[in-house]
């Protein structure tokens, strides 16, 4: 058993030493001499822990700001993605690629340990599952991007290589999460602040199912890849999937048996470590410097952020039937409306967005009294929706910020969850085989109160979203499920691109709640035509300017053109 503390102390102060060297100064790590390196499974281990910082964390924020540039959250400023104001990178891409090579140079030296397989064989899966970790954020950012194998020295041809197709590198990053899987110890044994099989296997899921449904969605585009083979990604994702349901595993969703409180809770704990759906989270440590600020800007402040009517709307009633958000806000306003929705409908809502009356800071007795729409900077609610996911009102910088302890809150930051590996299956399933796993989602439906998962038809929900093309009920209602349990968790663009959705929000606004005028006698907000909050009428007079034909893919940056005249655009830059 991995001890937490050793871990943690020992990742911070690799971080300190590899942290201020220039990726052009140096081999990773051997600064301590090459040669007398790479003996003994300690030397793997500490290799290895070098990589744990990479990981994202709260530190900038709230994990919820990753939804920023998505239909499910927006702060003050457009965001130039969604706004279609981004220009053309210049410069290079090389500090992308400084984690590629340094995980390479462990694989070209780990197999002079002196010592058994068994002694080092976990820390060579977490190498496996970091060179599939770094890769991945790669391919989504660019799609075919080249694969390298090696540690690649200045002179190296090598670095002429044109790019490979996306699903090479898919297929690759497969191969390593398949060998992180059979050489990774089991959660039992490492934890979950540690890289462990069932992390693997969730890691597996989520990359078997982006690129299966991308392939599938995007056929016939020019970010599609010809020859691809959609159907076999997803079966790669059912069989990790089943593998982990069905397996021994330490996994399971969490509940307590309070319907109102348990998916509330699980966001905000600090320790997680006995917690069976957080099969992997990262570790906050006030004391050494590395808190983070989840609870300032969540029960503070807002940094800004603001819940979309759009986001909003997509949560069912209570009875498991669609809402008719819009026709109850031509009846309420502000807190009435929000104490409404908060009454009659998905727990998982009140869970997410602040309502009237809760609870905000345990040590000051402090309440939830209205949204922040009449503040400014970091203190704005430009949607009346106030982010609520990961608050904690128990934790003793709850309602803190400035000086006063904003950055020492230690809520833990989840990098895999059981629950997404569950919605992971029932989309895959579905997409596959056209088979709806009731038992599966009903996992999630019943940890809330809800009832079972129900097909509705998409013609008689009044808040319908239209995806461009068209889905079946079912799918509809998986894709929805996902939505709602998954909300703020830093999902939802990848959703989109994969999905190839953007006509979800092409040409719309985010839009925010229907404002009550008594409640802000100083304020006069810009409305829409039903009265909902429409914040950036001015900044985006026509919507979202997602351009279709160019932004699913980042550009490659023009310097690497210039340098590698091998390598090729990606489509309309």
């Amino acid at each position: 058993m991995f001890k937490h503390k050793y871990l943690f102390l020992l990742i911070v102060g690799l971080v300190g030493l590899v942290s201020c060297e220039d990726f052009l100064d140096r081999p990773p790590l051997d600064a301590i001499g090459n040669e007398s390196y790479w003996y003994t499974s300690s030397d793997l281990e500490r290799y290895v822990l070098q990589f744990y910082p990479e990981f994202p964390n709260h530190s900038g924020y709230v994990m919820a700001r990753e939804d920023n540039g998505s239909d499910n959250l927006t702060v003050s400023g457009a965001d130039p993605v969604m706004s279609g104001a981004r220009t053309i990178r210049t410069g290079n891409w090389r500090s992308e690629w400084s984690n590629i090579r340094s995980i390479n140079f462990f694989f070209d030296n780990y197999s002079k340990v002196e010592g058994g397989f068994e002694t080092y064989k976990h820390f060579l899966g977490e190498a496996h599952f970091f060179k599939a970790w770094f890769y991945f954020g790669l391919l989504k950012r660019y799609g075919d991007i080249p694969w390298y194998t090696n540690t690649l020295e200045p002179n190296s041809e090598l670095l002429m290589k044109p790019k490979d197709p996306r699903t090479v590198v898919a297929d690759s990053i497969l191969v390593h999460l398949d060998k992180a899987i059979e050489y990774l110890d089991a959660r039992s044994d490492a934890g979950n602040t540690r890289i462990n099989k069932e992390a693997a296997l969730a890691f597996k899921t989520r990359v078997a199912l982006y690129e299966g449904t991308w392939q599938k969605y995007h056929a016939g585009t020019p970010f599609g890849t010809t020859g691809a083979q959609p159907n076999k990604y997803l079966q790669a994702c059912i069989d990790a999937a089943e593998e982990l349901i069905d397996g021994s595993y330490t996994k399971g969703v969490y509940s307590t048996g309070n319907p109102n409180e348990d998916y509330y809770f699980l966001f905000g704990m600090e320790n997680m470590s006995s917690v069976n759906e957080v099969l992997m989270y990262r570790v906050a440590n006030a004391s050494e410097g590395l808190g983070n600020n989840v609870q300032a800007f969540t029960t503070a402040r807002t940094g800004g952020m603001a819940v979309t009517w759009s986001l909003v709307t997509s949560y069912l009633g209570k009875e498991g039937q669609p809402f008719d958000y819009l026709g109850l806000s031509g009846e309420m306003k502000g807190n009435d409306f929000l104490t409404e929705i908060a009454q009659n409908c998905d727990p998982r809502l009140q869970a997410t967005v602040w309502m009237p009356g809760d609870l905000r800071a345990a040590n000051t007795g402090n309440v939830f009294d209205k949204p922040y729409i009449d503040r400014g900077g970091e203190e704005l609610c430009p949607s009346g929706f106030q982010v609520k996911k990961f608050s904690n009102p128990d934790s003793p910088q709850a309602g803190l910020f400035g000086s006063g302890g904003a950055r020492d809150s230690e809520t833990g930051y989840i990098l895999f969850r059981y629950a997404e590996v569950l919605l992971n299956y029932a989309e895959a399933k579905f997409e596959l085989e056209g088979v709806v796993e009731y038992d599966v989602l009903n996992l999630m439906r019943s940890r809330v109160g809800m009832p079972d998962f129900e097909v509705h038809s998409q013609n008689t929900d009044p808040n319908r979203v239209d995806y461009g093309y068209q889905i079946a009920d079912e799918l509809y209602e998986i894709r929805r499920e996902r939505r709602v349990e998954l909300a703020l968790e830093g999902h939802r663009i990848d959703d989109y691109r994969r999905w190839a959705a953007h006509a979800l929000f092409q040409g719309e606004r985010p839009l925010g709640y229907p404002f009550d005028e008594s409640e802000f006698p100083n304020l006069s907000p810009a409305l829409n035509e039903n009265g909902l909050i429409d914040y950036f009428a001015g900044q985006l007079p026509n919507g979202y300017l997602f351009r279709e034909n160019r932004d699913y893919l980042d550009n490659i940056p023009q310097d690497e053109l210039t340098l590698n005249p091998n390598l090729e655009q990606n489509p309309g830059w």
